[in-house]
């Protein structure tokens, strides 16, 4: 069996496209193609299927890359182990609210050790700045100091639960959030900004509950205790996004550095982080 084909294989997992797994690890489409019909012909089962313009994984696939994907980073780490060599890990570190949708895309971007931080945007660049942390996939730094490329932009949504009177709709008005339970954020790093946007419109939300953890927001959202705002990203089931009319509130996801000898390696994983984002 070929590491590299299972390399493309969990590559094509993470994008959910051929196309961008294949500019993520620098083949061509008939490439990465002919890897997957050769891991179908050696596990002895279809593990995608064509749908539309794009592939659809089926639970074979599914269950393929949750068994494969630990044993790829050891062989990974063992070859670095075993090479004296090897580069030291690199520290990294994440935004809270980045952590459950983008952390997998980070790991699988990337063969080097990692060693991962997770925290608010603030502390983040103050880790970068000195010196603790090499990079930092966090918001766009206001700060001068650090360099950063950007990786998507993302608008913000409402999420509620599957109970919520919005979880059928699409889209909802900023005068109807007036008044609605909500679920304070306080790991935001917009949080500021969304007061403000809100308070210009006279939108006054009633807070019931306040997390500094996302996945203790999300269980709040998720139980019908109140909604709450969120980049799109965040979605995570059981919850149900909506876009908000007229309400202007995004993110510019980047990926930070400080020093000159950081700048290759944060452009090459921006760049796979970039093709692995969702086209919606």
């Amino acid at each position: 069996m070929n590491i590299q084909h299972l390399r493309y294989f969990l590559a094509v997992m993470d994008s959910g496209s051929i196309s961008r797994a294949a500019d993520i690890s620098g083949v061509t489409q008939p490439t990465l193609s002919l890897a997957l019909k050769r891991l179908e012909r050696e596990f002895a089962t279809p593990l995608f299927r064509a749908e539309g313009r794009g592939i659809r994984p089926l639970p074979a696939a599914i269950a393929l890359a949750e068994r494969i994907r630990p044993a790829v980073r050891a062989l990974a780490q063992a070859k670095d182990d075993l090479n004296p060599a090897a580069p030291a890990a690199l520290r990294i570190g994440v935004l809270q609210s980045l952590a459950d949708g983008w952390l997998h895309r980070l790991i699988g971007s990337f063969e080097r050790p990692l060693r991962v931080t997770e925290g608010l945007a603030g502390d983040l660049e103050r880790a970068v700045i000195d010196g603790s942390l090499d990079l930092a996939l966090s918001i766009a730094p206001e700060t001068k100091q650090l360099s950063a490329r950007v990786i998507a932009r993302e608008p913000f949504m409402l999420f509620v639960g599957p109970s919520h009177p919005f979880a059928q709709r699409q889209s909802v008005t900023l005068p109807e959030l007036d008044g609605q339970p909500f679920v304070l954020r306080e790991c935001c790093e917009r949080l500021g900004t969304g007061r403000r946007l809100l308070k210009e419109t006279d939108v006054k939300l009633t807070i019931v509950a306040k997390a500094r953890q996302e996945a203790t927001a999300a269980s709040l959202v998720a139980a019908g205790i109140g909604c709450t705002l969120a980049p799109r990203s965040w979605k995570r089931a059981p919850l149900h996004g909506l876009s908000v009319v007229d309400f202007e509130l995004e993110r510019t996801i980047a990926m930070c550095w400080k020093t000159p000898r950081m700048a290759a390696t944060a452009a090459g994983l921006a760049k796979r982080l970039s093709a692995a984002v969702p086209n919606s």
